[in-house]
């Protein structure tokens, strides 16, 4: 059990009483007690073509069909890019950036950390997060998308830097911005870095892990539910499929 449903046992409270906000996904809201909690960090974590870019527009064009104004920060796609995927999808996200309810923002190349003779370039997470909480605010953003949240950390530091830059990165999007986020994450390491898998799962406030497994000799999507604070849920994993309207559509899940 967590330390935050300990307090909120103790406190008289249950768990139910947490505000929630829905993934988008049905299946997996039904999985967590009816969504994220609200204000807090959710990692999303897989190989490329899993499905996480498509959960992370999922997750805003739900927030924008209730009203609520979303903000995807893009640091390895252009905007345009991230248009595209969403049409693909039958999703209007054009009418929403012209009614100027969802923000992209490429985020790319005020973030990448070059090396130079003798020197790593760090990330200022303070700053960066601060420049990111100005958009929000002033964009009255309730959604946040980080897509990849390592572009924020440089990932080809110390393992402690990393945890103290991550562990820094999380505390000020719950500080400085009333949004409930959706960081993603490589699962695998890419040539001269770490993963940031093994160090955010600790901080957020949950964690879905996407893979692609093999069954009955063809390729599944598989999501695999590994925890969720402040939620009575046991860690399991479900197959589903991508469906054109609809987004991610978990198996078995009526």
């Amino acid at each position: 059990m967590s330390g935050e449903w300990l307090s909120a046992v103790k406190k008289g409270k249950s768990m139910n009483t947490i505000e929630r906000v829905s993934t988008g996904v049905h299946g997996l809201d039904k999985l967590i007690e009816g969504g994220f909690p609200k204000g807090r960090s959710i990692l999303v974590t897989g190989d490329p073509g899993t499905g996480k870019s498509i959960f992370c527009l999922q997750f805003l064009v739900e927030g924008l069909a209730r009203g609520e104004k979303g903000v995807y920060v893009a640091a390895d796609e252009e905007p345009s890019e991230i248009m595209a995927q969403g049409e693909s999808m039958g999703w209007e996200l054009e009418k929403y950036t012209a009614n100027k309810e969802l923000l992209i923002l490429n985020v790319g190349a005020h973030l990448s950390a070059h090396s130079t003779p003798g020197k790593e370039k760090h990330i200022d997470v303070t700053r960066a997060v601060n420049d990111l909480a100005a958009h929000a605010l002033r964009f009255e953003a309730k959604r946040l998308v980080l897509d990849p949240a390592g572009p924020f950390v440089l990932l080809r530091d110390t393992a402690t830097r990393i945890q103290d830059q991550t562990r820094l990165l999380i505390k000020l999007l719950r500080t400085a911005i009333p949004t409930t986020n959706v960081l993603t994450s490589y699962a695998v390491p890419r040539t001269g870095e770490m993963t940031m898998h093994g160090i955010e799962e600790y901080l957020t406030a949950g964690v879905l892990v996407f893979k692609m497994l093999s069954k009955n000799g063809q390729l599944t999507r598989n999501l695999i539910l590994e925890k969720m604070r402040c939620t009575d849920v046991k860690p399991a994993q479900h197959e589903f499929d991508i469906v054109k309207g609809e987004g991610i559509v978990l198996h078995a899940i009526p």
